[in-house]
């Protein structure tokens, strides 16, 4: 969003350290995408916008297990089929990428 000029300029000052901060991807959470190869490929072709925000979705949900494994095995499936999951309120223009 920052890259786009689409964080509103009294909003920037907030989230700049945000922005800055690398991101870690969550081992236990890439460990369960490397499972299976086909998975996995498909996984590293995707743009790097869509996979942050799918794997930090995935995150969010950590401290509820039964959510946090329901998104996860959503994410694998779809991504087993090579699809991009779209998500709500247009998260995909985020992607970097046309939906699939």
């Amino acid at each position: 969003m920052d890259g786009c000029g689409l964080i509103h300029p009294d909003v920037r000052p907030m989230v700049e350290d945000i922005i800055r901060a690398p991101y870690v991807f969550p081992e236990d959470i890439i460990d369960g995408l490397r499972r299976e190869p086909d998975v996995w490929a498909n996984y590293v072709s995707f743009p790097e916008p869509y996979k942050r925000i799918r794997v930090a979705y995935i995150d969010a949900a950590r401290g509820r297990p039964d959510e946090f494994r329901k998104r996860l095995d959503n994410f694998v499936f779809a991504t087993r089929k090579g699809r991009i999951i779209s998500g709500y309120g247009g998260v995909g223009k985020y992607y970097g990428t046309q939906e699939m």
